[in-house]
């Protein structure tokens, strides 16, 4: 055939070839000018010259190592996956599917807040990192003011409607009394989903009312709470469920509203530019894991009961009630853009959040899933819709 004749591959072949999706390939043409030419509607690649494109694109010599950092949080319930994959390695095979040849060196950060994250990702400490949604937008507002820094959203963790998720947790016998909890110091944690959700409730009491806000790491504020130090506590799980399981407090106001709460996979966008086959990976780990937790609930929880020494039923009584979904819809947006007009000074715009899509659609092609046909979704969560 003169196809043949002429060295050229169309697009399965090169697909094949290249070891990659379609959507990668579409993605390369578009933005790393991968050689192509059409004859008709039909895309051809000439051999040859893919092989010197992958030459010239090599990100790493095969002796060399590329070291990738993972920043998750053990203490968020909302964002287990992480933990649950470095357990499985799912990564780890995932990355020998890319790079069979090239060792690539794999880093865990477990950081005890979103904020202390983010700062590790601007001084390049961490390339990607699970973050609740306040820290996401604070993350997306430095991005604006740091030139060297372009947060980029990869995609979706858990998810939970309404709050749900984040309570008001007081001491055991503690009178839930309004009034009486407002006369004793409130505790969260500084700059997280958590404190948004505060700040939120507080701001509906009225300019007269100045309850005495203290900043702990949740763990502090779970003591705090055993010693009735403070008058409540606003917790993200597995803190109020753990307070309820050993009865040493009790659940005020099971969702703290403020919407849905988020949490995401976060990374720098010029680091994922060049580290694409890294990031792919990862989110195909992702995928995965969410599978697991969706399929097998009570594997999940055996191995985190394991990891975070938290009673198997604890642990499965929450991760059943998660949204375990990866997928980016434009709901979810919403809601950090909701999140961002009222608690920073400014919005640039009304979507002001980099969203690269197109990376876990590469991921759940390369996976052999159903291809999401629309990159961000529009209306509510679906039931069919699940990554």
């Amino acid at each position: 055939m003169l196809i043949e004749r002429l060295n050229l591959m169309d697009m399965q072949q090169a697909m094949n070839y290249l070891g990659v999706s379609r959507a990668t390939i579409d993605r390369w043409r578009k933005d790393k000018d991968l050689p192509f030419f059409k004859i008709g509607k039909e895309v051809l690649f000439n051999k040859n010259e893919l092989e010197e494109w992958i030459y010239a694109h090599s990100i790493k010599k095969q002796n060399e190592v590329t070291t990738v950092t993972i920043g998750y949080q053990s203490g968020t319930a909302h964002m287990w996956t992480a933990l649950l994959m470095k357990e499985l390695k799912y990564f780890e095979e995932e990355l020998y599917v890319h790079f069979p040849s090239q060792r690539v060196l794999i880093k865990w950060c477990n950081a005890s807040s979103g904020l202390e994250l983010v700062e590790l990702m601007i001084k390049g400490e961490v390339q990607i990192a699970s973050l609740g949604d306040y820290p996401m937008t604070i993350c997306n507002e430095l991005s604006k003011l740091l030139p060297n820094f372009n947060s980029v959203i990869l995609g979706f963790d858990g998810k939970t409607r309404n709050g749900s998720g984040i309570s008001f947790v007081t001491p055991k016998d503690k009178k839930n009394n309004l009034e009486v909890l407002l006369q004793s110091p409130i505790s969260t944690v500084s700059n997280s989903s958590a404190y948004i959700r505060l700040q939120s409730f507080l701001s509906t009491l009225g300019e007269e009312v100045h309850p005495k806000v203290v900043y702990k790491p949740m763990n502090e504020s779970m003591e705090s709470i055993v010693q009735q130090q403070i008058g409540c506590s606003v917790m993200w799980e597995p803190y109020p469920s753990l307070i309820s399981y050993y009865g040493t407090g009790e659940i005020f106001v099971d969702e703290a509203k403020g919407g849905d709460y988020l949490t995401g996979i976060v990374s720098e966008e010029s680091w994922i530019r060049n580290h694409e086959g890294v990031t792919i990976s990862y989110l195909k780990a992702h995928l995965r894991t969410h599978q697991l937790i969706r399929n097998n609930p009570e594997k999940a929880a055996q191995i985190l009961s394991v990891c975070t020494n938290i009673p198997f039923d604890v642990v499965f009584q929450i991760i059943s009630k998660v949204r375990w979904d990866s997928t980016i819809y434009n709901r979810d947006l919403e809601t950090l853009n909701k999140i961002s007009s009222n608690t920073m000074k400014h919005v640039n715009d009304s979507n002001p959040f980099l969203v690269k899509a197109e990376y876990l659609q590469s991921a759940i092609e390369e996976l052999n899933l159903p291809v999401i046909q629309q990159p961000i979704i529009q209306g509510e969560w679906s039931i069919d819709i699940l990554y």
